[in-house]
């Protein structure tokens, strides 16, 4: 489950989207530093709106119908294929986006002492090694997103058994405007890898 990603700052994420990936972007009208974000905070979203593609303040989860102190922010893709409806189906078929980050991250279930007698589970981050910043299928409602998240490929297999469902640049409009199910075997996805500094 993944609970932390990277983001750059506004300007150099609408550089990349706009020079980088020549996309009719209209300027943001909020402002956004570099930062780790995590779930119930905000951060900038690519969605169509309105004739538009802008980037979305929103925040990370949607609230839980069960705790209002919750939320939940990921959201599995399977769940858009069940017979059974769920609270994602509306995002999922008509509000779509794409979170736009440096890296992600997670913990595996590998664990190792630290000098301060306390026990913790190794982390690692991921990125696109083809491209300077990473594409993250995401859905959205009213002020609030959440990740879409799929089974995990080789590289992400090791260390969790879900992973964000990430997207190469040409394939962002099938997963904002078409039909996205061969979006969901991400197994060809190359993912740079990288095992964090254990703490001390």
């Amino acid at each position: 489950m993944c609970n932390q990603f990277r983001i750059p700052n506004l300007k150099q994420m609408s550089e990349y989207l706009t020079q980088g990936l020549g996309l009719p972007l209209i300027p943001p009208d909020f402002s956004s530093e570099e930062k780790d974000v995590f779930p119930k905070q905000k951060a900038p979203v690519m969605l169509f709106k309105d004739n538009q593609l802008q980037l979305q303040n929103k925040n990370w989860g949607y609230p839980s119908p069960i705790d209002n102190n919750k939320v939940i922010f990921n959201a599995r893709i399977e769940r858009f294929y069940d017979s059974k409806p769920s609270m994602w189906d509306n995002s999922f078929a008509r509000q779509r986006c794409i979170i736009v980050a440096s890296e992600f991250f997670e913990y595996s279930k590998n664990t190792y002492p630290a000098t301060n007698g306390k026990t913790y589970h190794e982390r690692f981050s991921f990125s696109d090694p083809e491209h300077p910043l990473t594409l993250i299928a995401g859905i959205y409602d009213k002020d609030n997103f959440s990740m879409v998240t799929t089974e995990p490929n080789s590289y992400m297999a090791p260390i969790h058994n879900r992973m964000p469902l990430v997207i190469k640049p040409e394939k962002l409009r099938r997963w904002l405007f078409q039909n996205f199910t061969n979006l969901i075997d991400r197994s060809d996805f190359d993912l740079s890898v990288k095992k964090l500094p254990n703490e001390n």
